[in-house]
């Protein structure tokens, strides 16, 4: 498999990870010693290490944990599909956006709310404005030529500036703003990564299936090696 390939392949896994992280959400929420409500709790309620009479999330441990890895898997297709941004200063600016919102979406595990929640929103917010960043940037530098990438990525950009709308301006639950706001960027990775995943393994099979006809068709077409006459090797 050639290397960018391979690097596609790698990216396409680590992304497509991402549909993990709502199915850990929901398992983590129906643990929940109380009622855990999607429209009025938080995502981060999910990670309190310590219970009261109206919050306990016995997998808190797991919820911080896949946190932690949503974050790495950001950084790791970031980097590894970097090779389909255009070079330059586009490149730089989406890595980097993207790095920092792993970065920011790892700390969410490592910090969360109720050991303090000033450091826990320090650690949260500067993905709440670096994904949607990313999602604008991706669509606006890969419009001519990754279309499809493009759209995608736009109307994930716009979903998660609604969501920061209704946040802002408390229009509905902060649970549903704030999924509205946070979605979006798993959404677009793991969709991203199944449909790279998917291409670059169709890829491989296509060319190994070339490289066997071609070694079937010279094998065909090769002279049939005459037997040695005695007298030759004497």
């Amino acid at each position: 498999m050639p290397t960018t390939n391979f690097r596609h392949c790698a990216a396409g896994i680590a992304w497509s990870l991402a549909f993990a992280y709502l199915a850990v959400e929901i398992v983590t929420a129906y643990a929940w010693k109380s009622d855990y409500s999607f429209r009025h709790d938080t995502i981060s309620d999910l990670g309190v290490t310590a219970c009261t009479p109206h919050m306990c999330s016995p997998l808190h441990l797991l919820m911080n944990a896949t946190f932690v890895a949503l974050g790495l898997l950001t950084i790791m297709g970031a980097v590894l599909f970097r090779g389909a941004i255009p070079h330059g200063y586009r490149r730089w600016w989406i890595v980097s956006l993207a790095v920092l919102t792993g970065l920011s979406t790892a700390a969410t595990g490592l910090v969360p709310s109720n050991d303090g929640i000033v450091v826990h929103l320090l650690a949260v917010l500067p993905a709440f404005v670096s994904r949607h960043l990313v999602l604008i940037l991706v669509a606006v530098w890969l419009w001519k030529s990754r279309r499809i990438v493009a759209v995608w990525s736009a109307l994930c950009a716009i979903s998660g500036l609604v969501g920061t709308v209704l946040l802002v301006g408390s229009v509905v639950q902060i649970g549903i703003s704030e999924r509205l706001v946070l979605y979006p960027l798993p959404a677009f990775m793991a969709v991203t990564g199944a449909a790279v995943l998917s291409t670059s393994l169709t890829n491989a099979v296509a060319r190994r299936r070339t490289r066997h006809s071609i070694v079937g068709v010279v094998a065909r077409h090769a002279p049939i090696p005459r037997p040695t006459s005695p007298s030759v090797l004497l």
